[in-house]
């Protein structure tokens, strides 16, 4: 597969740019894409501040699997 340094930054980017079209309630995005290719896939973390509140620093974590 392409699991290369250079997917996960495009992964991570194209994260991140989906969150901060669509998602207003968030600021501050940050997105990184960690390549597991034992298992064919990634982990996505993403890590947010909440609009209007002071909570520290949010984080969610997700898996990208082949669905083949």
């Amino acid at each position: 597969e392409n699991m290369t340094p250079v997917v996960s930054a495009i992964i991570a980017r194209q994260v991140q740019d989906v969150i901060e079209n669509f998602e207003p309630r968030v600021d501050n995005v940050n997105v990184e894409a960690i390549a597991r290719p034992d298992d064919n896939e990634f982990e996505v973390k993403v890590f947010f501040d909440i609009v209007g509140t002071e909570l520290v620093t949010q984080e969610f974590t997700f898996m990208l699997e082949a669905t083949r």
